[in-house]
Formats: structure tokens, C-alpha cells, sequence
């Protein structure tokens, strides 16, 4: 249902025709089926309707994203003893005390025992506080500047398993800290690629993406106390399926570049950009996430 402010204007010729392209091109690119895909298709959208209604303003708006592209050569870094005995006895506390606690799951976390088999705590206020310290140490690592995004602590069970995906540019590099585990459980990053386009969307296949020689996919495994520094939304990822009745406590602290908050926000794009036609796709973006919000508020 459209609200009072988008239908007036949408009584503007001029929105209106920027609206139906907006509307067609999301049909045109369709979904991206990988977990945590939802920036890069919006960038595919974007880039199809500027071709469509301001083609001279579509070489400005890509070339922008250079600055959430990782420099040459980026490679992950293994840390090792990232935390002193007294903090890292306060994570396995906390961690310890959520995977005891039995309180219900609600939607979102419903969906992400069964398509990861983990429970998961975002934004722990003690953690918040280590993400914070942790800036100068993860901006060295990045080669610039960086600040916070969300962090979260990943409790995989039995079941445990996390398919090839592409994280978002608002988690564009991940400090991936082990807490404990029953067994090692290695995590395998290809090379730093450039960006799906939606012809990866089309074609997607997690299989495929694992076995694709081209991609130079390594393993790393993570012992505890040890953390690793990857850029994932350039490198594809997954872990296969943990060993049965295995477990593995992880601590997930995202960062973005700083002075990028308009850029890994797709629905700030028409803040960002003098491209006044962004307007109504950002408003077609803004739609999408209240309807979203909306099913989530109706499931709980």
C-alpha cells in the first residue's frame, strides 16, 4: 500500500515516469538468492535504471563504490591471542550463559537456526565496547579508516553450516573471533573478486561457486583466541557442515570504511548523489524494507 506522502508524488509526471522505471527494473534483475545479498542486487537495480532514465550519470555513481572495493593484493590476516585472559573470560561467560538460556527464538532467529544452525545475539553491549577498542588495530589492517557496524556473537550447534555468500559493504571487512569449539572447522574465502553482477544472480549455484577454480578458494581454520581480518563483501565464503554434534562459538565485529554511511545505505543514495532521479528508487527501496519490517512485526 503506498502512502500519502509517495502519492503525492507520484502526482508529479516527471516522478511518476522515474517510479515505472524504478518498478521495471527491479523485475529486471529479479532476486539474488545468496544470503546477505540484498546491497548488491540494489546496486544492479540502480545501475540498470540510471542506464534507463540518466545513462550520463551512471559512470559517476559506479565509479563511487571504488572506495568499498579492497586495496591490491588484500589478503586475510590471521590474529593471534586477540584478547588478554580477563576479556577473553568475559566471552566465553557471555557466551556460555546465552547458550544456556532457553528464551524463544522469536522469527528471525528461528530462521537462523534453520539456515545456519546457530543461534544468534546481535550487538552485546560488552561487545560493542571491544568492537569500538578494536577500530584502530582493524583500520591498520584495511589500509584506512574505519568504523563500526554491527557486530554479533554466533553460536553454532550439530547442525552447524554457512553456505558461499558475499556479506554487504556496510560489514565490508569482519574481525571473525573464536571463542571455543568442539573441533577445529575451517572457513574457506576465495580471492577478492569484483562484484556479482545479475548475471551471477541468475545463474547461481553454491555448488558451482565452491568448486570454480578461478575463485582460489583457501581454507583457515581458527583456533581460540584467534581471530580473522577478510573483506567479505569482496571474497565469497562458506563453511561446510560442522561435525555432528559438534559445536563452535564465534564473535562477528563488521566495519565499513568511514565516510562511506551513504553509500552502504542504498536507501541514502539520493542524500549522496545530485542525481535527482535516485529519488524514487531509493523510495522503491524504502517500501521494500517497511514491507519487510511490517511481515516481521506480523510473525512475532
Amino acid at each position: 500500500m503506498l502512502d500519502d506522502a509517495l502519492k503525492t508524488k507520484l502526482r508529479d509526471p516527471a516522478y511518476l515516469d522515474w517510479h515505472l522505471a524504478a518498478v521495471r527494473s527491479t523485475h529486471v534483475i529479479g532476486r539474488a538468492d545468496w544470503y546477505d545479498s540484498v546491497f548488491l542486487r540494489r546496486f544492479e537495480v540502480a545501475r540498470h535504471f540510471l542506464g534507463a532514465v540518466n545513462p550520463d550519470a551512471l559512470g559517476a555513481f559506479v565509479a563511487a563504490f571504488d572506495q568499498l572495493k579492497p586495496p591490491p593484493g588484500f589478503k586475510v590476516a590471521v590474529l593471534d591471542n586477540l584478547f588478554d585472559d580477563a576479556v577473553r573470560a568475559r566471552i566465553v561467560e557471555i557466551a556460555r550463559e546465552i547458550r544456556a538460556d532457553n528464551l524463544k527464538a522469536g522469527p528471525k532467529g528461528e530462521w537462523e537456526a534453520k539456515a545456519f544452525g546457530r543461534r544468534v545475539i546481535w550487538d552485546h553491549p560488552f561487545f560493542l565496547e571491544l568492537q569500538q577498542g578494536l577500530v584502530p588495530q582493524a583500520s591498520e589492517l584495511a589500509g584506512c579508516e574505519l568504523r563500526t557496524g554491527y557486530n554479533f556473537l554466533s553460536l553454532y550447534s550439530g547442525d552447524g553450516r554457512c553456505a558461499p555468500h558475499m556479506d554487504q559493504p556496510y560489514s565490508m571487512y569482519t574481525l571473525d573471533y573464536c571463542i571455543e569449539q568442539s573441533d577445529e572447522w575451517p572457513i574457506h574465502f576465495s580471492r577478492t573478486v569484483e562484484w556479482p553482477t545479475v548475471d551471477t544472480f541468475r545463474r547461481f549455484d553454491a555448488d558451482t561457486i565452491k568448486q570454480d577454480a578461478d575463485l582460489a578458494f583457501e581454507p583457515y581454520v581458527l583456533h581460540p583466541n584467534q581471530a580473522l581480518f577478510f573483506n567479505g563483501s569482496s571474497q565469497w565464503h562458506y563453511r561446510d557442515s560442522i561435525t555432528p554434534g559438534g559445536f563452535c562459538d564465534l564473535l562477528f565485529f563488521h566495519y565499513s570504511p568511514a565516510g562511506c554511511e551513504k553509500l552502504v545505505e542504498p536507501v541514502l543514495w539520493r542524500d549522496h548523489f545530485d542525481i535527482p532521479e535516485l529519488g524514487a528508487l531509493c523510495d522503491l527501496f524504502a517500501q521494500e524494507d517497511a514491507r519487510e519490517r511490517a511481515l516481521e512485526a506480523e510473525a512475532n
